[in-house]
């Protein structure tokens, strides 16, 4: 039975008050004076193309600062990187351990909000905050951010140069920072800026907690497929299926396919055969090259003809069948496509084939490797992807999966940029490996018991988020393990071991899809401390709450009401004794689940 100490809090106030609101060190509000005392305006003139103003305006109570921005490129790599609002202390700081700086932020697509602090030695220390944050997705709302500022950070320079505050601090900024290079035009306006002493916080959960109603509908199986990387193999399929995946994404290759202009589907008709009789359904990648179109990838018009009539081959012979199709992988960059800037006409004409085959046939454009946001804007300024049913990505990131938010965003803008307001995203591909950036610091890196613990953690949250924001259709990557080398990364993204055996992540997956098979979505808790996230379930005879914690640095105390509360558990599934009713939620835990008392 799994024990945690001292104390499981989970508490969640009907309406808390933001807990940076109530303590810490009081900096501005904007509501006392016709002027911005001690605050400056710069552009950034280090990247050349940055300009704008330093205003006050509304806020989120009140008055508030707002720092307007306009950013000009040189040419595709060079333009403005940013602006900022500049606080000079009118004495220096001291911070106590775990000191963050909190504030209200209302953003615009296009830019993240960085914090930079400068010491008393004259070092600058870089922060970026996840915003927007699960809760707070709608373009220009307000939302509470926390800013650790007291922890190690990566970015930083001049004085000390340790990557850690030395002494007191003499200057604040807050930076409007471009998101991608690309000529952009807007406003970050900020509110109620406090430097909080703890970074703590507490909740109470409660069967009568509001929930924001769900932004797509459903539940999270029918979104949920995996990546194989095979043809047959019953046991791996009945593996995936029971985990309650409900459909795969599997390579169907040109050069297997197409012999001398004729096309064997056999072993893929196999597969399909295979998870119709399991109730799944597949997404088929149309790649890569073939030996007679152009080698590793098409070059000419007449291999974009070739591929043209693969891709319409292959819908036409599916066409009935529980498929989606997408159009290439990762066609952003050279190593699946050798020229990138073929693919807005390789898409074009692929898509022309498609629909005259099956008009309404489900298709994205080719999953890009991240979110290439320069690549995505020619894309979708060509109109190639006028005809496809969804836009593709492969949200991959070294951080947490919760950061996806502000790129989803800032891609959905460019989509209704280009006309397309209701044009769906798609995640075609995602996963995390178990030698993932930090693994080669745990005993036998991606083999061992905390680095596969790790990816179990993320991979979970990355089911939660796709699920919270939406997504129609999310893909995790991939099913087993594709080498046995502990310190490869590419061998370690499986679910399951190479000989079909269970890793974590495949334990804590089959343990969310079970909960979430008897229960329905209620909706997400808006009003939780920053970094923490809960979502409702309601089944028959009891209410299911999912909560976690994305902040490594915060520790929030989670409470429950005795009478309601009828057992925690882990990520795995676990027990845990939620001694004195209450639960310190750590970031390495991962969700747990909370079954309340329905009435």
């Amino acid at each position: 039975m799994a024990r945690l100490s001292p104390i499981l809090a989970l508490l969640l106030f009907a309406s808390p008050k933001w807990e940076c609101q109530v303590s810490g060190l009081f900096i501005d509000d904007f509501d006392g004076s016709k002027k911005l005392h001690h605050w400056s305006f710069s552009n950034g003139a280090e990247f050349p193309g940055a300009s704008g103003t330093l205003s006050l305006g509304l806020g989120h109570e009140g008055r508030g600062a707002v720092l307007a921005y306009r950013f000009t490129c040189l040419d595709l790599t060079h333009c403005g990187h940013y602006v900022a609002a500049i606080w000079k202390a009118p004495s220096e700081l001291d911070l106590n351990p775990g000191a963050a700086l909190c504030l209200w932020v209302r953003l615009s697509p296009d830019v993240r909000l960085t914090v930079r602090i400068r010491d008393q030695n004259g070092q600058t220390l870089q922060f970026h905050a996840n915003a927007p944050t699960l809760e707070h997705v709608a373009a220009g709302e307000w939302q509470p951010i926390v800013v650790p500022i007291t922890g190690k950070t990566a970015e930083h320079w001049g004085g000390s140069n340790s990557g850690q505050i030395q002494g007191r601090i003499v200057e604040i900024a807050i930076l409007a920072d471009s998101r991608y290079p690309q000529p952009a035009q807007g406003q970050m306006a900020f509110d109620d800026v406090r430097l909080s002493r703890t970074t703590d916080a507490s909740f109470r959960l409660e069967r009568a907690a509001a929930v924001k109603a769900p932004e797509g509908t459903g539940g999270l199986q029918p979104r949920l497929g995996v990546n194989i990387h095979f043809l047959r193999d019953d046991r791996g399929l009945d593996l995936a299926r029971n985990a309650g995946f409900s459909f795969v994404r599997m390579d169907l290759l040109w050069a297997k396919l197409e012999k001398q202009g004729q096309y064997d589907f056999a072993p893929f008709d196999g597969l399909m055969r295979s998870l119709e009789a399991r109730g799944m359904g597949v997404l088929w990648l149309l790649a890569y090259g073939h030996p007679d179109h152009g080698g590793e990838s098409p070059q000419s018009e007449e291999d974009v003809a070739a591929y043209s009539r693969y891709a319409a081959a292959v819908v036409g012979h599916f066409r009935g069948h529980n498929a989606h199709f997408e159009i290439w992988n990762e066609p952003n960059g050279k190593h699946f496509l050798a020229n990138p800037a073929i693919y807005p006409h390789l898409l074009r004409a692929a898509l022309d084939a498609i629909r005259r085959q099956d008009p309404g046939a489900r298709v994205s454009t080719g999953g890009t490797a991240g979110f290439d946001f320069t690549f995505l804007t020619s894309m979708l300024e060509s109109g190639s992807a006028q005809k496809a049913s969804a836009i593709a990505v492969h949200p991959y990131r070294d951080s947490g999966p919760e950061t996806l938010p502000a790129d989803l965003l800032l891609l959905r803008s460019l989509i209704q940029r280009a006309g397309w307001p209701n044009l769906p995203i798609w995640d075609t591909e995602w996963g995390y490996s178990s030698d993932g950036n930090s693994s080669k610091d745990f005993p036998g890196g991606g083999h061992g018991d905390v680095a596969r613990k790790r990816q179990a953690v993320l991979a979970v949250r990355q089911c939660l988020t796709v699920w919270v924001l939406g997504l129609p259709l999310a893909v995790l990557y991939d099913l087993r393990d594709d080498g046995s080398n502990p310190f490869n990364r590419e061998d370690n993204f499986g679910l399951l071991n190479q000989d079909n055996s269970d890793k974590p992540a495949m334990k804590a997956v089959r343990v969310l899809t079970s909960v979430t098979r008897d229960h329905s979505y209620s909706g997400l808790i808006r009003d939780v401390p920053y970094g923490v996230h809960a979502i409702r379930l309601d089944g028959a005879e009891d209410i299911v709450f999912i909560v976690w914690n994305d902040e490594i640095e915060i520790r929030p105390q989670i409470r429950f009401l005795r009478n309601e509360l009828l057992s925690v558990s882990n990520a795995f599934g676990e027990p845990i004794i939620a001694e004195r009713d209450a639960v310190i939620l750590e970031e390495t835990m991962g969700p747990i689940y909370a079954r309340l008392k329905r009435h």
